[in-house]
């Protein structure tokens, strides 16, 4: 009896020193899953402002290829500079600007007009050729840069 208490007179605390490294373990692990998570999601709202810049200067394709009245055929009195579009997102609005630049012809069938869209608050602009054809426009090509 007195030999086995000796024994265990050395292993006291063992245990808990040995619980408290895989505690200091696991938090160090959990703290670093956490860090990850968070710049994550940083760079997630870096990605839907893009996303959103780029769905405007689309949409802003859309407005000026509108602003042509081919029903008319007056794509010659198309307006160079069309007013600006203004989207409104939750997290502001933005403001897409276009360039129209006519070409040889400017209306009936094979009539194609350059398209330059850009806003302020991007970097990215696209850049479009669109031909007409029959009633029809149709994007020939677009570039986002």
């Amino acid at each position: 009896m007195l030999l086995n208490s000796r024994r265990r007179r050395g292993q006291r605390g063992q245990a808990l020193l040995l619980v408290l490294v895989f505690m200091a373990a696991f938090l160090i692990l959990t703290w670093a899953g956490l860090t990850l998570a968070a710049a994550s999601f940083l760079d997630l709202s870096s990605v839907q402002a893009d996303t959103r810049a780029t769905v405007a200067l689309d949409a802003g394709l859309a407005y000026g290829m509108e602003t042509l009245d081919l029903k008319n055929g007056n794509g010659c009195n198309a307006p160079k500079l069309p007013a600006p579009l203004v989207l409104s997102y939750p997290s502001g609005a933005i403001t897409v600007n276009i360039t129209v630049t006519k070409g040889s012809p400017c209306k009936g069938v094979g009539a194609n007009f350059s398209f330059h869209v850009s806003s302020p608050s991007t970097s990215h602009t696209l850049d479009a050729l669109v031909t007409q054809t029959g009633t029809v426009m149709v994007i020939t090509w677009e570039q986002f840069q």
